[in-house]
């Protein structure tokens, strides 16, 4: 395998899922369960557990 100088690997590892620790997590904006406002959220697409982004490692059952 050769090294490719143009190609940066990623500087941190991918975001992992607050509950089954998968990496198939989206970006997403809604609403606040409780005030409304929009806000981004990350999303687990293996158990569907969602958690606001600004709080990642938060309790895995406060947005499912």
């Amino acid at each position: 395998m050769t090294d490719t100088p143009w190609v940066n690997p990623p500087k941190n590892p991918p975001v992992q899922c607050i509950k089954c620790k998968g990496t198939a997590v989206v970006l997403t904006k809604a609403a606040h369960p409780e005030t409304g406002e929009l806000q981004w959220r990350l999303t687990c697409l293996d158990c569907r557990v969602a958690w606001p982004q600004d709080q990642h490692g938060g309790h895995p059952d406060e947005y499912a």
